[in-house]
Order: structure tokens, then sequence, then C-alpha cells
């Protein structure tokens, strides 16, 4: 897989800006370490455990704000990460559609699927979890393995990319729900979903892409 077959373009300034930066930290001269300062605070005994009357403490915890899981998947866009032409092969809507039972068969000579989720009107969203249903009634010798899954952020990639994460899929009917470390804000997802090794078909159920946002 090469990184010039994705639609992300990275910014070479963003790779000149790293080193530069790098660069003043590591010969940027450093202020000699000034000496600590002790703080000495004297309480009079007979006034510490004084309680002035007629005078309560009121607490001023903030309430916690209601928050519901939306699926960001909704109303998605939803193209090929590669420029293998896979998006005219496949229905990826049917891969986040909610429905267990409408899934999509990877064929051969193909092994995984390169899918860009691009959130609905290109917003950001801060994504929490990635949640995967099988497909029914599919042998699970025949399913997808796994799952790769990065975070796209809003603008240009910078040179240091994006962690990638990589998750089992389930070999049975039980769904899983992945947790996104860091709950990373972005404008979409790359997924790439990896077939069952030396099986004539391999089959993927539906994803959710779950975002934790403050309720209405």
């Amino acid at each position: 897989m090469k990184l010039s077959n994705f639609h992300i373009v990275i910014s070479s300034l963003a790779a000149v800006a790293g080193v530069g930066l790098a660069a003043y930290q590591t010969f940027a001269p450093h202020q000699a370490a000034l000496p600590p300062v002790n703080v000495v605070v004297s309480v009079d005994p007979q006034k510490a455990d004084a309680v002035v009357p007629n005078e309560t403490v009121s607490k001023s915890d903030s309430p916690a704000l209601a928050t519901q899981t939306v699926n960001v998947a909704e109303g998605a866009t939803l193209t090929a990460a590669l420029k293998d032409g896979s998006d005219s092969r496949y229905s990826f809507a049917s891969l986040f559609d909610g429905e267990d039972d409408t899934f999509l068969a990877i064929n051969p000579p193909d092994t995984e699927i390169n899918i860009l989720v691009l959130f609905k009107g290109g917003t950001t969203h801060e994504v929490t979890a990635l949640e995967y249903h099988p497909p029914a009634g599919v042998d699970p010798v025949s399913m997808a393995t796994s799952v790769d899954v990065m975070v796209l952020p809003e603008g240009e990639l910078g040179a240091s990319g994006r962690p990638v994460m990589s998750f089992d899929l389930p070999q049975s009917s039980e769904p899983r729900t992945f947790a996104i470390p860091g709950r990373e804000d972005g404008k979409g997802l790359w997924l790439r979903v990896v077939g069952a090794p030396g099986s004539v078909k391999s089959y993927v159920g539906d994803f959710k892409i779950l975002s934790e946002q403050v309720a209405p």
C-alpha cells in the first residue's frame, strides 16, 4: 500500500516546521535555574479552629451535562480510500445502513477494502467508538477478520500523521464496540477491512461511528 494512492495531501511545510522546532528546542539557550523560594505561613492556634457564627459554606459543584451517543456515519460521504476502482465494485453504503442482514462480500482477487468516510456537511466530530455488527447468517470462517481505523483531522494531515488503530473483528454473531483512545476530533475516518485468509469470499457486517455529544 503506497501513501501516494491516498486521497490525503501531506504538507511538506509541516515537516519543515517540525524540523525547525526540534532544532530550536535543541539549541535554544536555557536560563539558569533560579533558587527555590521557601514560604512560611504562621497561623494563630486560637484562630485555627475558630467558627464564624451565622455563616454557612455553600458548595458550587457544576451540574453534570447530559450527553447522548450519535452515529455520525449517517449521511456521510463514502468513497474508496485507494485509487483502485473499488467504489465501483462494492456498495459501501451497505456497511453503514444500520442493518446487519445487509452486508458486503469481498470478492477475489481483493483481500481487503479501504474506505474513506467523510462526515455529513464537512463537520468535525469527536469520535469516541466504532461499533460493529457481524453479518447475520454467515459462517464465521468467512467473516472479515480485522479493521484498521484512522481519524482524519481537519485540514491537511501533518507530517507526523495520525495513529492507526487495529481491532480484531468478532468471528461470531456477537456485536462489538471498540473505544477510540483519546476521543479524537476529525472530519471523517479511514477504514481498512481485511478479509478472511483462504476464503473464497469474505463478508463484512455493519459499522456505526459513535460520537458522545451534549444532549439538546
